[in-house]
């Protein structure tokens, strides 16, 4: 394995924008040898984060395989500038899918105006390729949808709708100005407030997944974990019979959980449904990369 560079950014999205105070950070890896290098944007899902478990290993494996990866951390995921945890509870609180489309799309939009070549990066008339997992894999479809600059997208245990409420938790919701999620085993009770039902309501169009997949201009991959109790794979196949592309494709790895069986903090070699993962998506992007003039 040649060795790895690893660059840190952190990315505002700007003066006179309605978020002008947040920002996406992230890791950038790739080989510095001084070859052009297709571009993959890692989106990582809800309650994780660009250092939670797999993710430095994912940016790591596609690197090594000659892609420069940027693994991000959305502007609202609770983990603050400088930071490799979750630990503002009231950013996460306001965490929508739409703020996490237009993180994507402001990381695309900074490669378009050259902020990779800041690092001596040529990506320039190379393939672009998004990769997400969970709510990353549909945010990933949604902004790729919106763009005519990205070659391929990779949908790991993706939701094929991000309304997953009943209508009585959602009128619940709205009376109290906040819902509590399940408990989770790390992080306890967790609550959240009207900015992700208000999302929900008002972008019903934008926010269709299955919809933004018939859009896509480019092939999509899309996964499952046999053994998800997350994402069923009712949902991965509504989402691959809207793919037109095709070069998609759809595949189903033996899994224990909606996380490949891994945990956080990560253990390198701890799962092997990871690395089946990693190996089956690799050997697709080099077959549609192969018909791609």
């Amino acid at each position: 394995m040649e060795l790895l560079t690893t660059r840190q950014f952190t990315l505002s999205h700007g003066t006179g924008s309605n978020r002008e105070d947040e920002a996406v950070t992230g890791d950038i890896r790739y080989i510095d040898d001084g070859r052009p290098k297709p571009l993959m944007v890692i989106a990582h899902g809800y309650k994780t984060f660009k250092d939670w478990g797999m993710f430095p290993h994912i940016g790591e494996y596609f690197a090594q395989r000659g892609f420069v990866t940027i693994v991000i951390n959305f502007a609202r995921n609770g983990v603050k500038v400088g930071e490799s945890e979750i630990r503002d509870w009231e950013a996460f609180a306001r965490l929508t899918p739409t703020s996490e489309v237009d993180d994507l799309h402001l990381i695309l939009d900074a490669v378009d105006e050259g902020a990779l070549e800041y690092y001596g990066i040529d990506t320039d008339g190379t393939h672009r390729v998004l990769l997400g997992h969970s709510c990353g894999g549909s945010v990933s479809i949604i902004t790729a949808s919106e763009r005519r600059d990205v070659d391929a997208v990779i949908a790991w245990s993706a939701p094929a709708t991000f309304d997953r409420f009943p209508d009585e938790e959602k009128k619940m919701w709205r009376q109290n100005g906040k819902l509590a999620l399940p408990e989770d085993p790390e992080y306890g009770i967790i609550c959240i407030g009207l900015e992700p039902l208000d999302d929900i309501e008002n972008n019903r169009e934008r926010l269709d997944v299955i919809d933004a997949v018939r859009r896509l201009k480019c092939p999509v991959f899309i996964s499952q974990g046999d053994g998800d109790p997350t994402v069923m794979r009712e949902e991965a196949d509504a989402l691959y019979a809207m793919a037109s592309d095709k070069k998609s494709g759809i595949y189903q790895v033996k899994s224990p959980d909606h996380l490949y069986g891994v945990s956080h903090p990560y253990e390198s070699g701890s799962s092997a449904h990871l690395e089946q993962m990693l190996d089956e998506t690799n050997r697709w992007l080099e077959n549609v990369f192969s018909n791609i003039e």
